[in-house]
């Protein structure tokens, strides 16, 4: 099992029937996820894509979880998360955290995507919406 340090993110390269367990081992923050297609990074797991096609709003145990060309490209397979998940929050960036008065520099989910796929050699076109982090309703 790897750590991912908090504030920053991993990627990591999976295969059709592999599978990847995520865990927030510290509390009530959100843990964002993506996926993308491999060898075409325009294709990507879409939550707009992923409600329309699953007609609700939150994804539960056996749900997929589609792309923005409608097709699956995740199950969740296993949900243990305290809270409600969030599937309609932007990821969080410098612009967001400048309009909430933050001054200096501020880690965030965009930047930490971008660093993730540079590890790969790689340059997503966009930040997608992320999924399924949660959002801790204690």
């Amino acid at each position: 099992m790897e750590t991912v340090p908090a504030r920053r993110g991993k990627a990591t390269p999976l295969k059709q029937g592999q599978s990847i367990r995520i865990i927030n081992t510290h509390g009530a923050q959100v843990v964002d996820t993506w996926a993308f297609t491999a060898g075409m990074l325009t294709e990507f797991m879409s939550m707009e894509h992923t409600r329309a096609t699953l007609t609700k709003m939150v994804p539960r145990v056996g749900d997929g979880l589609y792309t923005n060309r409608r097709r699956k490209i995740l199950t969740m397979t296993e949900d243990s998360s305290r809270g409600d998940h969030d599937t309609l929050m932007a990821a969080c960036d410098s612009e967001r955290y400048i309009l909430l008065g933050v001054k200096e520099y501020h880690d965030n989910c965009t930047d930490n995507l971008f660093a993730a796929m540079q590890g790969l050699g790689l340059t997503p076109p966009e930040c997608p919406c992320t999924a399924p982090g949660y959002l801790d309703t204690r």
